[in-house]
């Protein structure tokens, strides 16, 4: 699997799929929700008009994206870890993956970035 592969399939699995995720858990009816978290955020959720429900979702997914960027960045050695020594690598059926896999990620959330957070 080469870098630009990964990353796409990072924005798949990580965003996309997790987005439709949060997506379906703040339609649940409030009283389905058992997590005291989840209670407090449909809650806040059912009290926003469709633009701040829409607004919330894409911070939700801009805080993913840039989760899972600083994550490639330590995989590519870019952004260190503090109390971590040593290397930090990211292997894939046996080949190692870094060194532009950040770039690569947030690359790609900027060419989707006029719905890429936005659920079809």
């Amino acid at each position: 699997m080469n870098a630009e592969r990964f990353v796409q399939a990072l924005q798949d699995a990580v965003v996309r799929d997790n987005l439709a995720v949060y997506a379906d858990l703040f339609r649940m009816p409030p009283e389905h929700a058992v997590d005291p978290h989840w209670v407090r955020a449909l809650s806040l959720f059912n009290t926003l008009d469709d633009a701040g429900k829409a607004t919330l979702m894409d911070i939700v997914c801009q805080v993913m994206v840039e989760t899972t960027a600083n994550l490639l960045g330590i995989a590519d050695g870019c952004c260190p870890v503090a109390g971590v020594k040593g290397s930090v690598g990211l292997v894939v059926d046996g080949h190692a993956l870094g060194g532009e896999l950040q770039e690569l990620f947030l690359e790609l959330n900027e060419a989707a970035d006029e719905g890429g957070c936005r659920l079809a």
